[in-house]
């Protein structure tokens, strides 16, 4: 949900059609903002009793790079989508990282959709809760529950456990390890079949 610097030059003269469309947009994305912060579609609602963040997560090793969804429930921001990536950009603070969510609607070549925000680590030292402020009013706190050694997958949910997502660095992990992640979470007591496992891209 992002504006093209070019798309409305304020700085110079425009014709009207065009400063109607730069309207347009700017005010499509200030009602998405306003109806998600009063709404709360960015996540959905749980029963609480999420399990304990891990004790301990590298911030270089996790917020870092391309982390493929390999399974979610879906919210008014998700429905429809496929191939989702969260990617972790570092930034000048060390408690901060950038992040863009994206996906494809319903097939792998469809549009993309991407939302761009700032995460904001709540646990320093632990480094396994994060808030990531999208919109003014619009934020989306997860836990790290659970963490392969080796950095490969993890699994997060929101704090009061309406959603759970599944991350691996590897767009196709296999049929094994999404079994073998499922039964992790299923073991958490959330319930599995809230859960989508959209087409994944190529490795």
């Amino acid at each position: 949900m992002r504006i093209s610097p070019n798309s409305c030059c304020w700085g110079a003269p425009i014709r009207l059609a065009a400063r109607m469309r730069c309207m347009k947009q700017l005010t499509g994305t200030f009602v998405l903002a306003m109806a998600l912060a009063m709404t709360g579609c960015i996540t959905s609602p749980g029963p609480g009793g999420a399990p304990p963040p891990v004790a301990s997560v590298e911030l270089t090793k996790l917020y870092t790079g391309d982390w493929h969804e390999i399974a979610f429930r879906p919210n008014g921001m998700t429905e429809g989508c496929v191939a989702g990536i969260t990617r972790y950009t570092p930034k000048n603070k060390p408690d901060e990282v950038g992040v863009r969510d994206s996906c494809r609607e319903k097939t792998l070549d469809g549009k993309e959709k991407a939302i761009d925000g700032t995460g904001h680590i709540l646990d320093p030292g632990t480094n396994a809760k994060i808030r990531v402020d999208y919109f003014p009013f619009v934020s989306r706190e997860t836990w790290v529950v659970a963490l392969a050694a080796d950095y490969s997958w993890f699994i997060t949910t929101t704090p009061d456990f309406g959603e759970v997502n599944i991350f691996t660095r590897n767009p196709q992990p296999g049929a094994a390890l999404v079994a073998e992640l499922t039964a992790k979470v299923k073991a958490m007591g959330y319930d599995t079949a809230l859960l989508v496992f959209p087409p994944q891209p190529a490795r």
